[in-house]
């Protein structure tokens, strides 16, 4: 009788032995395991990036035609130099715009581009010629008497970020069209202010900056053709065409910051829901842009179904 109690005080310090080893040991395993993993942020080096600067780059080549070249040039051809200015976009954010612009003749290939009939036969002959180094801009100069531009023209800007300009009246006339010229294929200082300014915060950043992105960097572009009517209406249409010539090009400088796919398809007994205006110019139906939501709404779900 006497070792009853002995068993059941044993008993007891064993129950208590388990109970502390689970709580000491099982619970803190159990939250660390069961837990959400959360990485640290760089709260502080977040925060340092809107004091980093902000440099836009562009290389810039300016090539001179025989006849074209100012006498008042600092150094013999070729030569570098660098023009940089400041943007302010607030107070607490500033850009800076640095222009690496390198000073050449031309070669024996762009002087014979250069001997077209026309600007525009020139600029095309010009192009496979040029550098191809992103954001770079290439500014042709001929002579005064170059019959390149009309008359009373003393700029062409051509369609592959590239123009011809006509020389005269000395290095700051020639230097003061350049920059003009520039601002105009490139950025100007109030573009850039107006394009950083809702973007660029000037204090702590508020609930709309701290929207969520999306982090895909695809999109899928979709041309659909609708014949309400396949009984009565045979249509078709060259899309692979039109999209290598109108659409392509585009796509092709957007590569660098986005992947595109593009496709097509044709819905058959698909309802507009409006009826276009017939327009007497272009001998079409056409329907004006705050027609388009009620064309596609009613087809809505069938958009991007059944891709050729």
């Amino acid at each position: 009788l006497s070792a009853i109690p002995a068993e059941r005080a044993r008993g007891r310090r064993a129950a208590l032995s388990f109970a502390t080893i689970a709580v000491v040991l099982g619970l803190p395993l159990w939250w660390k395991t069961t837990e959400t993993y959360r990485a640290a942020l760089p709260y502080a080096d977040i925060d340092g990036l809107s004091q980093q600067p902000v440099q836009l780059v562009v290389p810039m080549a300016v090539v001179f035609a025989p006849g074209s070249v100012p006498g008042d040039l600092p150094r013999p051809l070729p030569f570098r130099d660098v023009q940089e200015m400041e943007i302010s976009v607030n107070l607490r954010t500033s850009v800076t715009s640095r222009y690496e612009m390198r000073y050449r003749s031309t070669t024996a290939q762009e002087e014979a581009a250069l001997a077209a009939a026309t600007a525009r036969e020139a600029d095309a002959a010009l192009y496979p010629l040029q550098d191809t180094t992103l954001g770079s801009l290439t500014m042709y100069v001929v002579p005064e008497t170059s019959s390149l531009l009309p008359q009373g023209i003393n700029v062409y800007v051509g369609k592959h970020r590239s123009a011809l300009l006509r020389a005269g009246g000395g290095l700051a006339a020639l230097q003061a069209r350049l920059r003009e010229v520039t601002q105009l294929m490139s950025f100007t200082a109030t573009s850039i202010a107006a394009a950083l300014s809702d973007r660029v915060p000037d204090g702590q950043l508020g609930p709309d900056a701290r929207r969520n992105l999306k982090s895909s960097l695809g999109y899928e572009i979709t041309f659909s053709l609708l014949n309400p009517d396949p009984k009565s209406h045979t249509v078709d249409w060259d899309i692979e065409g039109a999209v290598n010539r109108f659409v392509k090009p585009v796509l092709d400088k957007l590569s660098l910051v986005a992947n595109f796919s593009v496709d097509s398809q044709i819905l058959y007994y698909a309802v507009l829901g409006v009826t276009p205006r017939y327009d007497k110019e272009s001998s079409s139906f056409l329907l004006s842009a705050h027609s388009l939501p009620h064309v596609i709404n009613p087809v809505e779900a069938r958009l991007g179904e059944h891709c050729a």
